[in-house]
């Protein structure tokens, strides 16, 4: 069930925006940004709604300014498959198409800079430098998601729970928790065992076990069943069989 709630707007040129400088706003003019303020308005989502659902009408796209959202899709025989994460400064939503191909749920409680999908694609007309800033974004998405799938079909579990702790650990400060200067960084994984094993394909078993491994190695120390304490980044790096090149590169979009 959509249970968003409205309330003011976030964006324009403003320098308490914490996503402004990682998102396609930083390309618009002055102008640009005045006009994308007026359609667009922040909403929060409560954990577990269902934000778009896979089949509905594309009203709604914009940034994620806080939280996880988990993009997933239905098989023919009912079967849900997570096939992707997104999160704060990423683009959620589908422009120039009627129909949502996926399924966009809040992993976590989520507020969005959401704008009304046919207003914002006029917006990107009336503003190519907007738009070109957005096909870049699109693009780098892409690589992205293709390094992803090759890691998830020709790497080992280990490999694929390795790289998935250590895009966490990078991926947003909201995400990355740190304690007092000088510990270590705790790292919040926002989705149930079971969701993650469907991410990586694999099962909750084989996951538990490559956590453990990881944790009786000292490369981890498990807090709690979404939180793990990060005690050798490049150990963890090592394990995930790249490196931290492509690993930052896959964290960054």
């Amino acid at each position: 069930m959509n249970k968003a709630v409205d309330v003011s707007c976030l964006c324009g040129k403003c320098g308490d925006c914490p996503i402004y400088n990682r998102t396609v706003c930083r390309a618009g003019t002055t102008n640009a940004m005045a006009q994308l303020n007026r359609i667009a308005h922040r909403r929060t989502y409560p954990r577990g709604s269902i934000i778009q659902a896979q089949g509905e009408t594309c009203e709604v796209v914009g940034n994620i300014f806080d939280g996880v959202i988990k993009l997933s899709s239905s098989s023919v025989n009912g079967d849900d498959h997570i096939v992707g994460l997104l999160f704060p400064s990423d683009f959620f939503g589908r422009l120039f198409a009627e129909e949502s191909r996926f399924s966009y749920e809040a992993a976590t409680d989520v507020s969005l800079c959401a704008i009304n999908r046919p207003a914002f694609e006029r917006f990107l007309a009336d503003h190519p430098e907007v738009e070109h800033e957005m096909h870049k974004a699109k693009l780098d998405e892409l690589d992205a998601a293709r390094e992803w799938a090759a890691i998830t079909n020709g790497h080992t579990t280990m490999q694929r729970v390795a790289t998935l702790i250590y895009v966490f650990s990078r991926r947003s400060e909201n995400q990355h928790l740190r304690g007092d200067a000088g510990q270590h960084p705790i790292v919040h994984v926002p989705l149930s065992r079971r969701d993650i094993a469907d991410y990586l394909g694999t099962t909750p078993e084989t996951l538990s076990r490559n956590i453990q491994m990881l944790s009786r190695n000292d490369v981890i120390r498990i807090v709690d069943s979404k939180h793990f304490e990060l005690l050798d980044s490049a150990e963890l790096i090592r394990y995930s069989g790249e490196s931290r090149e492509d690993l930052n590169r896959i964290a960054a979009h």
